[in-house]
Protein backbone atom coordinates (compact mmCIF):
# COMPACT_ATOMS: atom_id res chain seq x y z
CA UNK A 1 0.00 0.00 0.00
CA UNK A 2 1.60 3.48 -1.15
CA UNK A 3 1.16 6.83 0.31
CA UNK A 4 -1.30 7.62 -2.02
CA UNK A 5 -3.75 5.01 -0.87
CA UNK A 6 -3.18 6.01 2.77
CA UNK A 7 -3.97 9.28 1.90
CA UNK A 8 -7.14 7.83 -0.22
CA UNK A 9 -8.20 5.79 2.71
CA UNK A 10 -8.09 8.48 5.67
CA UNK A 11 -10.15 11.11 3.17
CA UNK A 12 -12.82 8.20 2.28
CA UNK A 13 -12.51 7.82 5.93
CA UNK A 14 -13.84 11.52 6.53
CA UNK A 15 -16.23 11.44 4.03
CA UNK A 16 -17.83 8.73 5.52
CA UNK A 17 -18.35 9.84 9.04
CA UNK A 18 -19.64 13.03 8.02
CA UNK A 19 -21.73 11.52 5.20
CA UNK A 20 -22.92 8.49 7.88
CA UNK A 21 -23.67 11.42 10.57
CA UNK A 22 -26.02 13.26 8.05
CA UNK A 23 -27.82 10.19 7.10
CA UNK A 24 -28.32 8.77 11.19
CA UNK A 25 -29.67 12.43 11.88
CA UNK A 26 -31.70 12.92 8.71
CA UNK A 27 -33.35 10.73 6.13
CA UNK A 28 -32.96 7.72 8.93
CA UNK A 29 -34.17 9.40 11.80
CA UNK A 30 -37.05 10.52 9.83
CA UNK A 31 -37.95 6.89 8.61
CA UNK A 32 -37.50 5.82 12.19
CA UNK A 33 -40.11 8.25 13.26
CA UNK A 34 -42.65 7.13 10.36
CA UNK A 35 -42.45 3.38 11.25
CA UNK A 36 -43.01 4.36 15.36
CA UNK A 37 -46.12 6.74 14.07
CA UNK A 38 -46.91 3.27 12.22
CA UNK A 39 -46.80 1.38 15.19
CA UNK A 40 -43.70 -0.73 14.13
CA UNK A 41 -45.73 -2.55 11.71
CA UNK A 42 -43.44 -2.90 8.49
CA UNK A 43 -46.87 -3.35 6.14
CA UNK A 44 -48.50 -0.16 7.80
CA UNK A 45 -44.94 1.25 7.22
CA UNK A 46 -44.62 0.43 3.31
CA UNK A 47 -48.18 1.55 3.02
CA UNK A 48 -46.88 4.71 3.52
CA UNK A 49 -44.32 4.73 1.65
CA UNK A 50 -46.56 3.99 -0.98
CA UNK A 51 -48.19 7.11 -1.09
CA UNK A 52 -45.59 8.95 -0.46
CA UNK A 53 -43.57 8.07 -2.91
CA UNK A 54 -41.60 11.32 -3.47
CA UNK A 55 -40.43 11.59 0.03
CA UNK A 56 -38.64 8.41 -0.10
CA UNK A 57 -35.47 10.86 -2.44
CA UNK A 58 -33.08 12.38 -0.08
CA UNK A 59 -30.88 15.31 -1.75
CA UNK A 60 -27.76 13.78 0.75
CA UNK A 61 -27.62 10.99 -2.56
CA UNK A 62 -26.55 14.23 -5.06
CA UNK A 63 -24.66 15.71 -1.99
CA UNK A 64 -22.82 12.18 -2.03
CA UNK A 65 -21.13 12.37 -5.40
CA UNK A 66 -20.21 15.87 -4.56
CA UNK A 67 -17.86 14.41 -1.95
CA UNK A 68 -16.60 11.66 -4.55
CA UNK A 69 -15.51 14.44 -7.12
CA UNK A 70 -13.76 16.13 -3.71
CA UNK A 71 -11.95 12.59 -2.73
CA UNK A 72 -10.46 12.97 -6.50
CA UNK A 73 -8.56 15.85 -5.75
CA UNK A 74 -6.98 14.04 -2.47
CA UNK A 75 -6.16 16.74 -0.25
CA UNK A 76 -7.42 17.39 3.46
CA UNK A 77 -8.43 20.96 2.09
CA UNK A 78 -10.35 19.46 -0.55
CA UNK A 79 -12.29 17.62 2.00
CA UNK A 80 -12.96 20.41 4.62
CA UNK A 81 -14.37 22.21 2.09
CA UNK A 82 -16.68 19.18 1.30
CA UNK A 83 -17.56 18.83 5.27
CA UNK A 84 -18.52 22.66 5.59
CA UNK A 85 -20.70 22.28 2.03
CA UNK A 86 -22.27 19.19 3.45
CA UNK A 87 -23.26 20.62 6.76
CA UNK A 88 -24.36 24.12 5.11
CA UNK A 89 -26.54 22.29 2.61
CA UNK A 90 -27.90 20.23 5.82
CA UNK A 91 -28.55 23.67 8.02
CA UNK A 92 -30.34 25.63 4.82
CA UNK A 93 -32.82 22.48 4.13
CA UNK A 94 -36.01 23.26 4.92
CA UNK A 95 -37.31 21.54 8.04
CA UNK A 96 -40.76 20.43 8.72
CA UNK A 97 -42.01 20.76 12.31
CA UNK A 98 -43.21 17.76 13.49
CA UNK A 99 -46.39 17.44 15.50
CA UNK A 100 -45.68 14.21 17.59
CA UNK A 101 -42.17 14.54 17.66
CA UNK A 102 -40.52 10.98 17.52
CA UNK A 103 -39.87 9.54 21.28
CA UNK A 104 -36.80 8.28 21.71
CA UNK A 105 -37.28 4.98 23.75
CA UNK A 106 -35.13 1.84 24.22
CA UNK A 107 -36.45 0.07 21.14
CA UNK A 108 -35.90 3.08 18.75
CA UNK A 109 -32.35 3.37 20.22
CA UNK A 110 -31.90 -0.05 19.15
CA UNK A 111 -33.10 0.71 15.75
CA UNK A 112 -30.81 3.59 15.79
CA UNK A 113 -27.98 0.91 16.50
CA UNK A 114 -29.12 -1.36 13.67
CA UNK A 115 -29.51 1.09 10.80
CA UNK A 116 -26.13 2.71 11.67
CA UNK A 117 -24.68 -0.76 11.45
CA UNK A 118 -26.11 -1.79 8.18
CA UNK A 119 -25.90 1.79 6.58
CA UNK A 120 -21.98 2.47 7.67
CA UNK A 121 -21.37 -1.36 6.20
CA UNK A 122 -22.67 -0.09 2.65
CA UNK A 123 -20.73 3.30 2.79
CA UNK A 124 -17.22 1.05 4.55
CA UNK A 125 -17.94 -0.96 1.57
CA UNK A 126 -16.61 1.91 -0.67
CA UNK A 127 -13.34 1.25 0.00
CA UNK A 128 -13.08 -2.32 -1.21
CA UNK A 129 -14.38 -1.56 -4.77
CA UNK A 130 -13.59 -0.17 -7.88
CA UNK A 131 -13.45 3.72 -7.00
CA UNK A 132 -15.59 4.14 -10.11
CA UNK A 133 -18.21 2.47 -8.03
CA UNK A 134 -17.92 4.38 -4.94
CA UNK A 135 -20.10 7.11 -5.61
CA UNK A 136 -23.32 4.82 -6.58
CA UNK A 137 -22.43 3.24 -2.83
CA UNK A 138 -22.96 6.82 -0.92
CA UNK A 139 -25.87 7.50 -3.20
CA UNK A 140 -27.02 4.21 -2.09
CA UNK A 141 -26.40 4.50 1.70
CA UNK A 142 -28.68 7.61 1.30
CA UNK A 143 -31.39 6.45 -0.83
CA UNK A 144 -31.95 3.02 0.96
CA UNK A 145 -32.99 4.85 4.01
CA UNK A 146 -36.67 3.20 4.08
CA UNK A 147 -34.88 -0.27 3.12
CA UNK A 148 -32.80 0.04 5.93
CA UNK A 149 -35.67 0.94 7.95
CA UNK A 150 -37.46 -1.76 7.37
CA UNK A 151 -34.63 -4.54 6.97
CA UNK A 152 -33.60 -3.37 10.60
CA UNK A 153 -36.94 -3.35 12.21
CA UNK A 154 -37.03 -7.34 10.67
CA UNK A 155 -33.60 -7.81 12.19
CA UNK A 156 -34.96 -6.28 15.82
CA UNK A 157 -37.51 -8.46 15.81
CA UNK A 158 -36.59 -11.62 17.86
CA UNK A 159 -35.13 -9.43 20.60
CA UNK A 160 -38.18 -7.08 20.49
CA UNK A 161 -40.15 -10.41 20.64
CA UNK A 162 -38.75 -11.41 24.01
CA UNK A 163 -38.37 -8.16 25.84
CA UNK A 164 -42.31 -7.97 24.94
CA UNK A 165 -42.44 -11.73 26.07
CA UNK A 166 -40.72 -10.93 29.35
CA UNK A 167 -42.76 -7.52 30.48
CA UNK A 168 -45.43 -9.46 29.24
CA UNK A 169 -45.28 -11.69 32.00
CA UNK A 170 -44.31 -9.55 34.67
CA UNK A 171 -47.56 -7.62 33.89
CA UNK A 172 -49.56 -11.00 34.48
CA UNK A 173 -47.84 -11.96 37.60
CA UNK A 174 -48.60 -8.77 39.51
CA UNK A 175 -52.16 -8.77 38.41
CA UNK A 176 -52.27 -12.56 39.33
CA UNK A 177 -51.21 -11.45 42.81
CA UNK A 178 -54.29 -9.17 43.10
CA UNK A 179 -57.58 -11.23 42.65
CA UNK A 180 -59.75 -8.51 44.41
CA UNK A 181 -58.64 -5.99 41.51
CA UNK A 182 -62.11 -4.91 39.81
CA UNK A 183 -60.93 -4.41 36.17
CA UNK A 184 -63.00 -2.46 33.98
CA UNK A 185 -62.16 -2.51 30.05
CA UNK A 186 -63.16 -0.29 27.77
CA UNK A 187 -63.54 0.10 24.14
CA UNK A 188 -64.92 1.48 21.11
CA UNK A 189 -64.42 3.29 18.03
CA UNK A 190 -64.11 6.50 19.33
CA UNK A 191 -65.33 7.93 22.90
CA UNK A 192 -62.96 5.30 24.69
CA UNK A 193 -60.16 7.46 26.46
CA UNK A 194 -63.11 10.08 27.35
CA UNK A 195 -65.17 7.68 28.90
CA UNK A 196 -62.05 6.28 30.61
CA UNK A 197 -61.71 9.59 32.27
CA UNK A 198 -65.51 10.23 33.47
CA UNK A 199 -65.39 6.99 34.78
CA UNK A 200 -62.69 7.08 36.44
CA UNK A 201 -63.25 10.17 37.83
CA UNK A 202 -66.58 9.17 39.15
CA UNK A 203 -64.99 5.91 40.75
CA UNK A 204 -62.50 7.83 42.42
CA UNK A 205 -65.40 8.96 44.42
CA UNK A 206 -65.76 5.85 46.40
CA UNK A 207 -62.34 3.81 45.21
CA UNK A 208 -58.91 3.90 44.65
CA UNK A 209 -58.46 3.73 41.21
CA UNK A 210 -55.40 3.41 38.46
CA UNK A 211 -56.60 3.74 34.83
CA UNK A 212 -54.32 3.41 31.94
CA UNK A 213 -52.22 6.82 31.60
CA UNK A 214 -52.67 9.15 27.92
CA UNK A 215 -53.57 6.54 24.59
CA UNK A 216 -51.83 3.81 26.51
CA UNK A 217 -54.27 1.62 24.75
CA UNK A 218 -51.74 -1.19 23.39
CA UNK A 219 -51.33 -4.51 24.79
CA UNK A 220 -47.45 -2.87 25.38
CA UNK A 221 -49.31 0.42 26.88
CA UNK A 222 -51.34 -1.82 29.23
CA UNK A 223 -48.63 -3.65 30.48
CA UNK A 224 -46.24 -0.71 30.70
CA UNK A 225 -49.01 0.59 33.43
CA UNK A 226 -49.31 -2.83 35.37
CA UNK A 227 -45.46 -2.69 35.59
CA UNK A 228 -45.16 0.93 36.65
CA UNK A 229 -48.33 2.33 38.30
CA UNK A 230 -49.77 -0.09 39.85
CA UNK A 231 -50.02 -0.84 43.05
CA UNK A 232 -51.80 -3.43 46.11
CA UNK A 233 -53.51 0.01 47.27
CA UNK A 234 -55.20 0.01 44.11
CA UNK A 235 -59.07 -0.99 44.05
CA UNK A 236 -59.73 -0.46 40.30
CA UNK A 237 -58.30 -0.81 37.06
CA UNK A 238 -59.92 1.00 34.22
CA UNK A 239 -57.70 -0.16 30.91
CA UNK A 240 -58.40 1.59 27.55
CA UNK A 241 -58.01 -1.06 25.03
CA UNK A 242 -57.55 -0.07 21.09
CA UNK A 243 -57.22 -2.13 18.40
CA UNK A 244 -56.21 -1.44 14.77
CA UNK A 245 -56.83 -5.27 13.49
CA UNK A 246 -58.78 -8.98 14.58
CA UNK A 247 -57.16 -10.17 17.65
CA UNK A 248 -56.14 -7.32 19.35
CA UNK A 249 -58.84 -6.33 22.15
CA UNK A 250 -58.40 -10.35 22.94
CA UNK A 251 -54.80 -9.73 23.29
CA UNK A 252 -55.18 -7.43 26.21
CA UNK A 253 -57.98 -9.41 27.63
CA UNK A 254 -56.31 -12.36 28.07
CA UNK A 255 -53.85 -10.27 29.67
CA UNK A 256 -55.86 -8.36 32.15
CA UNK A 257 -59.02 -10.26 32.24
CA UNK A 258 -62.06 -7.65 32.77
CA UNK A 259 -64.90 -8.01 35.00
CA UNK A 260 -66.87 -5.60 33.24
CA UNK A 261 -66.69 -4.12 29.66
CA UNK A 262 -67.84 -0.83 28.03
CA UNK A 263 -68.33 -0.65 24.82
CA UNK A 264 -68.67 3.11 23.55
CA UNK A 265 -69.39 3.08 19.98
CA UNK A 266 -68.63 1.23 17.03
CA UNK A 267 -67.76 3.42 13.54
CA UNK A 268 -66.04 3.06 10.63
CA UNK A 269 -62.58 3.91 11.50
CA UNK A 270 -59.14 2.27 10.92
CA UNK A 271 -61.06 0.60 8.05
CA UNK A 272 -57.54 0.51 6.49
CA UNK A 273 -56.50 -2.50 8.40
CA UNK A 274 -59.55 -3.61 9.29
CA UNK A 275 -60.77 -3.64 5.67
CA UNK A 276 -64.64 -4.06 7.03
CA UNK A 277 -67.22 -2.68 9.03
CA UNK A 278 -68.49 -6.24 10.25
CA UNK A 279 -64.78 -6.81 11.06
CA UNK A 280 -64.74 -3.74 13.31
CA UNK A 281 -67.80 -4.99 15.31
CA UNK A 282 -66.46 -8.57 15.70
CA UNK A 283 -63.06 -6.91 17.46
CA UNK A 284 -64.91 -4.66 19.55
CA UNK A 285 -66.83 -7.43 20.81
CA UNK A 286 -63.66 -8.99 22.05
CA UNK A 287 -64.34 -7.29 25.08
CA UNK A 288 -67.86 -8.05 25.65
CA UNK A 289 -67.36 -11.74 24.89
CA UNK A 290 -64.34 -11.99 27.09
CA UNK A 291 -66.31 -10.53 30.46
CA UNK A 292 -68.57 -13.66 30.31
CA UNK A 293 -71.20 -13.63 33.32
CA UNK A 294 -69.89 -10.06 34.07
CA UNK A 295 -71.49 -6.80 33.51
CA UNK A 296 -71.15 -5.28 30.29
CA UNK A 297 -72.41 -1.24 29.41
CA UNK A 298 -73.21 -0.20 26.06
CA UNK A 299 -74.23 2.61 23.82
CA UNK A 300 -77.15 1.81 22.20
CA UNK A 301 -77.23 5.20 20.28
CA UNK A 302 -74.57 3.75 18.48
CA UNK A 303 -76.57 1.39 15.77
CA UNK A 304 -73.63 -1.33 15.32
CA UNK A 305 -73.79 -1.82 19.01
CA UNK A 306 -77.21 -2.28 18.76
CA UNK A 307 -77.13 -4.85 15.89
CA UNK A 308 -75.75 -7.43 18.39
CA UNK A 309 -78.51 -9.77 20.64
CA UNK A 310 -78.26 -8.46 23.77
CA UNK A 311 -77.12 -11.11 26.32
CA UNK A 312 -76.94 -11.94 30.18
CA UNK A 313 -75.03 -9.51 31.97
CA UNK A 314 -75.99 -5.85 28.73
CA UNK A 315 -76.58 -2.89 30.76
CA UNK A 316 -77.48 -0.21 28.08
CA UNK A 317 -77.13 3.68 27.90
CA UNK A 318 -77.66 6.35 25.81
CA UNK A 319 -80.44 9.46 24.94
CA UNK A 320 -83.76 6.75 24.52
CA UNK A 321 -85.93 5.63 26.56
CA UNK A 322 -85.08 1.82 25.70
CA UNK A 323 -81.99 2.39 27.51
CA UNK A 324 -81.43 1.25 31.13
CA UNK A 325 -79.94 4.47 31.71
CA UNK A 326 -80.54 7.70 29.29
CA UNK A 327 -80.38 11.41 29.48
CA UNK A 328 -82.77 13.45 28.32
CA UNK A 329 -83.41 16.99 28.42
CA UNK A 330 -80.02 17.91 26.99
CA UNK A 331 -79.10 21.64 26.80
CA UNK A 332 -75.63 23.30 25.94
CA UNK A 333 -74.03 26.23 26.22
CA UNK A 334 -70.73 27.58 25.30
CA UNK A 335 -70.03 27.44 29.53
CA UNK A 336 -71.11 23.46 29.97
CA UNK A 337 -74.27 21.34 29.50
CA UNK A 338 -76.75 20.00 31.59
CA UNK A 339 -79.07 16.95 31.42
CA UNK A 340 -81.40 14.77 33.30
CA UNK A 341 -80.36 11.04 33.96
CA UNK A 342 -82.94 8.77 33.94
CA UNK A 343 -82.32 5.66 35.95
CA UNK A 344 -84.76 2.33 37.27
CA UNK A 345 -84.69 4.65 40.92
CA UNK A 346 -85.89 7.59 39.39
CA UNK A 347 -84.61 11.31 37.18
CA UNK A 348 -81.83 13.02 38.25
CA UNK A 349 -80.62 16.73 36.98
CA UNK A 350 -76.98 16.99 36.35
CA UNK A 351 -74.58 19.42 34.96
CA UNK A 352 -71.20 19.41 33.63
CA UNK A 353 -68.52 21.82 32.06
CA UNK A 354 -68.22 19.59 29.09
CA UNK A 355 -69.23 20.74 25.98
CA UNK A 356 -71.13 18.37 22.65
CA UNK A 357 -73.92 16.27 22.72
CA UNK A 358 -71.78 12.85 22.17
CA UNK A 359 -69.86 14.01 25.63
CA UNK A 360 -73.38 13.88 27.50
CA UNK A 361 -73.48 10.26 25.80
CA UNK A 362 -70.22 9.47 27.87
CA UNK A 363 -71.10 10.40 30.46
CA UNK A 364 -74.19 8.70 30.82
CA UNK A 365 -72.68 5.63 30.53
CA UNK A 366 -70.05 6.59 32.99
CA UNK A 367 -72.79 7.35 34.84
CA UNK A 368 -74.32 3.77 34.82
CA UNK A 369 -71.07 2.53 35.51
CA UNK A 370 -70.62 4.55 38.78
CA UNK A 371 -74.40 3.97 39.72
CA UNK A 372 -73.63 -0.23 39.45
CA UNK A 373 -70.19 0.02 41.45
CA UNK A 374 -72.50 0.95 44.53
CA UNK A 375 -71.06 5.17 43.91
CA UNK A 376 -74.22 7.49 45.52
CA UNK A 377 -75.72 10.16 43.25
CA UNK A 378 -74.97 12.67 45.46
CA UNK A 379 -71.44 12.04 44.78
CA UNK A 380 -71.88 11.86 41.23
CA UNK A 381 -73.05 15.00 41.12
CA UNK A 382 -70.38 16.33 42.77
CA UNK A 383 -67.63 14.58 40.41
CA UNK A 384 -69.38 15.45 37.37
CA UNK A 385 -69.01 18.97 38.25
CA UNK A 386 -65.20 18.92 38.34
CA UNK A 387 -64.64 16.75 35.68
CA UNK A 388 -62.32 18.54 32.98
CA UNK A 389 -62.20 18.25 29.26
CA UNK A 390 -59.83 15.60 27.66
CA UNK A 391 -57.10 17.43 26.31
CA UNK A 392 -57.76 17.66 22.58
CA UNK A 393 -61.24 16.95 22.86
CA UNK A 394 -63.31 20.05 23.21
CA UNK A 395 -61.46 21.31 25.00
CA UNK A 396 -61.82 25.55 25.35
CA UNK A 397 -58.44 27.53 25.37
CA UNK A 398 -58.69 31.11 25.78
CA UNK A 399 -56.62 33.08 23.53
CA UNK A 400 -55.93 36.89 23.24
CA UNK A 401 -57.22 37.24 19.83
CA UNK A 402 -59.69 34.20 19.67
CA UNK A 403 -61.20 31.24 21.89
CA UNK A 404 -60.44 28.22 20.87
CA UNK A 405 -62.02 24.49 20.74
CA UNK A 406 -59.49 22.01 20.37
CA UNK A 407 -61.12 18.60 19.36
CA UNK A 408 -57.93 17.71 17.47
CA UNK A 409 -57.93 14.13 18.69
CA UNK A 410 -58.46 11.54 16.13
CA UNK A 411 -61.53 12.78 14.00
CA UNK A 412 -64.37 10.54 13.64
CA UNK A 413 -67.88 11.18 12.00
CA UNK A 414 -69.87 11.00 15.04
CA UNK A 415 -67.65 13.21 17.23
CA UNK A 416 -66.89 16.11 14.12
CA UNK A 417 -70.47 16.53 13.72
CA UNK A 418 -71.09 16.90 17.30
CA UNK A 419 -68.32 18.91 17.95
CA UNK A 420 -69.34 21.33 14.82
CA UNK A 421 -72.62 21.68 16.16
CA UNK A 422 -71.43 23.15 19.24
CA UNK A 423 -69.67 25.55 17.37
CA UNK A 424 -72.69 26.86 15.74
CA UNK A 425 -74.18 27.30 19.40
CA UNK A 426 -71.46 29.65 20.43
CA UNK A 427 -71.89 33.54 19.40
CA UNK A 428 -69.25 35.50 17.42
CA UNK A 429 -67.32 34.56 13.99
CA UNK A 430 -67.26 30.86 14.00
CA UNK A 431 -64.33 29.29 12.28
CA UNK A 432 -63.10 25.84 11.63
CA UNK A 433 -59.81 24.42 11.06
CA UNK A 434 -60.05 21.06 9.49
CA UNK A 435 -57.85 18.23 7.47
CA UNK A 436 -60.53 15.87 7.47
CA UNK A 437 -60.61 12.69 8.78
CA UNK A 438 -58.26 9.28 7.57
CA UNK A 439 -58.25 5.74 7.89
CA UNK A 440 -61.74 5.23 6.68
CA UNK A 441 -60.86 3.09 3.62
CA UNK A 442 -63.14 3.26 0.73
CA UNK A 443 -65.63 5.56 2.62
CA UNK A 444 -63.18 8.23 3.25
CA UNK A 445 -63.88 10.68 0.27
CA UNK A 446 -67.69 10.10 1.14
CA UNK A 447 -67.58 10.63 4.54
CA UNK A 448 -64.92 14.03 3.99
CA UNK A 449 -67.30 15.42 1.69
CA UNK A 450 -70.09 14.78 4.33
CA UNK A 451 -67.68 16.52 6.80
CA UNK A 452 -67.37 19.48 4.56
CA UNK A 453 -70.85 20.21 4.07
CA UNK A 454 -71.28 20.02 8.09
CA UNK A 455 -68.58 22.65 8.54
CA UNK A 456 -69.90 25.31 5.31
CA UNK A 457 -73.51 24.96 7.68
CA UNK A 458 -72.01 25.65 11.13
CA UNK A 459 -69.16 27.94 10.68
CA UNK A 460 -68.88 31.19 8.99
CA UNK A 461 -65.09 30.26 7.56
CA UNK A 462 -63.79 26.68 6.83
CA UNK A 463 -60.43 26.46 5.81
CA UNK A 464 -59.39 22.83 5.15
CA UNK A 465 -55.83 21.57 5.35
CA UNK A 466 -53.96 19.72 3.43
CA UNK A 467 -53.56 18.72 -0.75
CA UNK A 468 -54.19 15.20 -0.19
CA UNK A 469 -57.59 15.74 1.85
CA UNK A 470 -59.22 19.45 0.94
CA UNK A 471 -60.78 18.19 -2.12
CA UNK A 472 -63.48 16.08 -1.04
CA UNK A 473 -63.57 18.71 2.12
CA UNK A 474 -64.10 21.48 -0.36
CA UNK A 475 -66.29 20.17 -2.53
CA UNK A 476 -69.10 18.73 0.08
CA UNK A 477 -68.62 22.43 1.18
CA UNK A 478 -69.65 23.41 -2.07
CA UNK A 479 -72.75 22.10 -2.22
CA UNK A 480 -73.61 23.84 0.89
CA UNK A 481 -71.96 27.18 -0.06
CA UNK A 482 -70.97 27.14 -3.98
CA UNK A 483 -67.80 29.58 -4.41
CA UNK A 484 -67.56 31.05 -1.08
CA UNK A 485 -64.36 32.74 -0.90
CA UNK A 486 -64.76 32.44 3.15
CA UNK A 487 -64.00 28.42 2.23
CA UNK A 488 -60.61 28.46 2.19
CA UNK A 489 -58.47 25.59 1.14
CA UNK A 490 -53.89 25.49 2.63
CA UNK A 491 -51.12 23.51 2.14
CA UNK A 492 -50.52 22.97 6.26
CA UNK A 493 -51.40 23.86 9.61
CA UNK A 494 -49.20 26.52 9.76
CA UNK A 495 -50.18 28.70 6.80
CA UNK A 496 -54.37 27.85 8.13
CA UNK A 497 -52.99 29.83 11.19
CA UNK A 498 -51.75 32.35 9.35
CA UNK A 499 -55.38 32.72 7.30
CA UNK A 500 -57.24 32.46 10.98
CA UNK A 501 -55.63 35.22 12.30
CA UNK A 502 -55.87 37.58 8.71
CA UNK A 503 -59.83 37.09 8.96
CA UNK A 504 -61.32 40.42 10.67
CA UNK A 505 -63.98 39.19 12.81
CA UNK A 506 -65.22 40.03 16.51
CA UNK A 507 -64.95 37.41 19.30
CA UNK A 508 -63.46 35.03 16.86
CA UNK A 509 -64.74 31.10 17.98
CA UNK A 510 -62.10 28.30 16.27
CA UNK A 511 -62.87 25.11 15.99
CA UNK A 512 -59.59 22.70 15.46
CA UNK A 513 -61.18 19.71 14.15
CA UNK A 514 -58.36 16.59 14.04
CA UNK A 515 -54.67 17.11 13.24
CA UNK A 516 -53.36 14.55 11.30
CA UNK A 517 -49.85 12.65 12.43
CA UNK A 518 -47.01 13.71 9.91
CA UNK A 519 -47.23 10.65 7.95
CA UNK A 520 -50.56 11.50 6.64
CA UNK A 521 -49.29 14.53 5.50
Amino acid sequence: MNKTDIVYIILYTIVAVIHLWVIMTGSLRHETHMLQLNSYFNKRYINYLKKNKLRIFDFKAIVALLGYVFLIFGSFPSIAAYALIYILIDMVKPKTAEKKPLVVTDRVKRLFITEGIITGLIIVSGLFVPRMVTPVLLCLAALLAPLVTILSNLINAPFEAAVRKKFINNAKEKLKAMPDLKIIGITGSYGKTSVKNYVSALLGEKYNVLMTPHSYNTTLGVVRTVNEFLTPLHEVFVVEMGARQEGDIKEICDLVKPRSGILTSIGPQHLETFKTQENIINTKYELIDSVGEGKKFLNYDSEDVRSREKTEGVITYGTTPDCDYWAENIKSTPQGSTFTLVTQDGKFDLATKLLGRHNVVNLTGSCAVALEYGVSIDDIKIAMRRIESVEHRLEIKKQPDCTIIDDAYNSNPQGAKSALETLRDFEGCRIVITPGMVELGDREEEENEKLGAICAECADYAIFVGEKQYGALKKGADTIRPDDEKIICVKDIYEAFNVMRSINGENKIVLLENDLPDNYL
